[in-house]
């Protein structure tokens, strides 16, 4: 008979168990969502370090959830330079730089060795791919935390150039809705 009752008992206790976690899933709202981001970037003749943009996960799709988030996952994170001014022969050599706090070294995220405005004219799209720093760049934004993005390296211009990074980063978003 005790044997019956505890058996009973552990049953008890697994459907209790993961009726719960069926009505944790049932709260839950899993959602796509895009951040986009324009930076004016200016570059003189010389060193670029120094040059830092932030992005945040707040945007119309996350704003009710960010107190909220379970899980956030980068789909998909590129960047393409557009509106170009300046030295036509103009180039970089360095790095598009993920900056995990301010002061910190940037890590390399992409390498650069180009003529900037013939990716401009050509539309070149950059892509991250290491996962690992992707899914701590998404831990920070899971966490609310801005994210910092740079350019680090050389540039020869004269006169400086100017252009815009449009940053584009795609998320998978897990948010529990009570």
């Amino acid at each position: 008979m005790k044997n019956i009752f505890r058996l009973f008992l552990i049953t008890v206790f697994l459907i209790g168990y993961s009726s719960c976690d069926e009505v944790d899933e049932l709260t839950e709202v899993d959602f796509n969502t895009t951040i986009n981001e324009s930076v004016l970037v200016t570059v003189p003749d010389g060193n670029i370090q120094g040059q830092i943009y932030d992005v945040n996960i707040l945007n119309s799709d996350t704003e009710e959830y960010v107190d909220l988030l379970e899980d956030v996952d980068i789909t998909s994170f590129t960047y393409r330079l557009v509106d170009f001014n300046g030295d036509n022969q103009g180039t970089i050599v360095g790095s598009f730089l993920w900056i995990e706090s301010i002061g910190a070294d940037g890590q390399v995220l992409v390498n650069h060795d180009m003529v900037v405005s013939e990716e401009v004219n050509a539309g070149t799209v950059f892509e991250v791919t290491d996962v690992s720093y992707l899914n701590a760049i998404a831990s920070q934004l899971k966490s609310g935390q801005d994210v910092y993005f740079g350019l680090g390296g050389t540039a020869t211009c004269d006169p400086e150039m100017t252009f815009t990074i449009e940053i584009t980063i795609e998320l998978a978003v897990t948010a529990d809705a009570l």
